[in-house]
C-alpha cells in the first residue's frame, strides 16, 4: 500500500506551470485501453453523455443507467 499515489483536484484554481507541461506532453499520444476497460461504443458513449447532462454528474452508476435505459438490462444472463 505504500506505493499508492494521491491527487487532489483544486476546482476553480488555474493550472500550475508543471500541470500545463504535463498536459502538453500528453498531447498527440495514442489512447491505450486496458484489457479490462474496453472503449465504449458510440451508442454507449452518447447514453453516458445524456445521463451526465441530465443528472449533472460525472459518475454514471448502474442505477442511473437502469433508470434511463431499462431495456439494456432485459434478457441478460445473471448466472
Amino acid at each position: 500500500m505504500e506505493n499508492l499515489e494521491y491527487y487532489t483536484m483544486r476546482v476553480g484554481e488555474p493550472l500550475s506551470a508543471e500541470e500545463k507541461a504535463e498536459i502538453a506532453a500528453l498531447k498527440g499520444r495514442p489512447i491505450v485501453f486496458d484489457e479490462d476497460c474496453m472503449p465504449l461504443s458510440e451508442e454507449c458513449h452518447q447514453k453516458n453523455l445524456y445521463i451526465m447532462r441530465k443528472y449533472n454528474t460525472r459518475h454514471v452508476t448502474k442505477e442511473l443507467w437502469l433508470k434511463e435505459f431499462p431495456e439494456d438490462f432485459k434478457n441478460r444472463d445473471v448466472g
